[in-house]
């Protein structure tokens, strides 16, 4: 490799590559971890390296060159591509790779209106330095690679614009107890917290995405399924697209009952016009998962309830549940 290839920081200085401190970063991910090698990621991410490459996007190729060797011979790569893509994750959040103090945390991202108002009001800020100093970050380490790719594109708090991440996994995990168990009584709750992260740290608790991705924001989503009902007018139906509209926006999965809604056929006022049927409102709903959708990374589901009510017959296709 060419040892004069010359490096881009953050700050927009050049330098010369320090192949040694990339050595360094990769052994370190490479700890406890069975049959990686540590110079085939260098030396394959070294073919992608160029003359005034960014110093993230180094961090990135040494990251996409350990997930390309993933196998299922030597799965250990993706734990080594994880360990990777969170030292990368964590100097983007905090420009280092320590997390700061929660406290300290909390009230910076509360006074830029990311984090909610109600976490310094119900908690005091010994209580909040307590629970610092019961997060494990090592924890970070067990995931696997498809794991922090989802956390970093669904999860955490995000500037989805300029591609800020505001927390670390870890954070994530206490900042969402914390917030779940407010309300409860003081002396009682900060072991409920406690508690509560160890089962979502360690992967014995599963949480839907509003509350993965919401909750400890403004946004305060906590259904993860909504169901909506859809009567027979244009009011309901009206009605039903904007409250799908609101909870889609919020990352819920949405759960339609339009089977009150007449057949194709049916009168209308006595017989003054004839009904265009379900199947119109149907895309009509689908249109408003659709539009805001476009707007957001997570997926959500959609399911719409159809019954058939005689003694109108309708054509009967295979509907299709879509996760968007």
């Amino acid at each position: 490799m060419n040892q004069n290839i010359k490096v881009t920081k953050r700050n927009g200085q050049q330098e010369l590559i320090d192949m040694e401190k990339i050595h360094r970063v990769v052994h370190w991910a490479s700890q406890d971890l069975k049959g990686v090698s540590v110079s085939q990621v260098e030396i394959n991410a070294q073919l992608a390296f160029f003359d005034g490459i960014k110093t993230e996007d180094i961090h990135e190729t040494i990251i996409k060159s350990a997930a390309d060797l993933i196998s299922t011979e030597v799965p250990d790569y993706q734990y080594l591509a994880a360990r990777l893509a969170i030292f990368h994750l964590r100097k983007k959040a905090f420009k280092s790779f320590t997390p700061p103090a929660l406290f300290d945390h909390i009230k910076k991202f509360t006074d830029l209106g990311i984090y909610d108002q109600d976490i310094l009001n119900k908690y005091t800020q010994t209580e909040i330095q307590e629970l610092d100093e019961y997060i494990d970050h090592w924890r970070d380490m067990k995931f696997s690679y498809a794991a922090v790719k989802q956390l970093e594109g669904k999860y955490l708090v995000q500037n989805r614009v300029t591609g800020d991440i505001y927390e670390s996994p870890q954070q994530l995990y206490m900042l969402v107890g914390m917030c779940l168990f407010q309300e409860y009584e003081a002396k009682a709750r900060m072991s409920i917290v406690k508690r509560f992260y160890d089962g979502v740290s360690n992967f014995k608790i599963s949480l839907p995405t509003p509350i993965m991705a919401g909750v400890r924001t403004p946004t305060r989503q906590f259904s993860s399924c909504v169901l909506i009902e859809a009567d027979d007018d244009l009011d309901s139906i009206s009605a039903a697209a904007g409250a799908i509209v609101k909870y889609v926006s919020q990352r819920a999965g949405i759960g339609v009952n339009a089977g009150r809604i007449r057949a194709i056929g049916s009168p209308i006022r006595n017989g003054e016009a004839t009904h265009t049927g379900c199947i119109p409102f149907y895309k009509h709903f689908h249109t408003a998962v659709i539009n805001i959708f476009t707007r957001l990374l997570s997926r959500v589901l959609k399911v719409v309830f159809v019954a058939v009510q005689p003694p109108f017959s309708i054509p009967c296709g295979i509907w299709k549940l879509k996760a968007y």
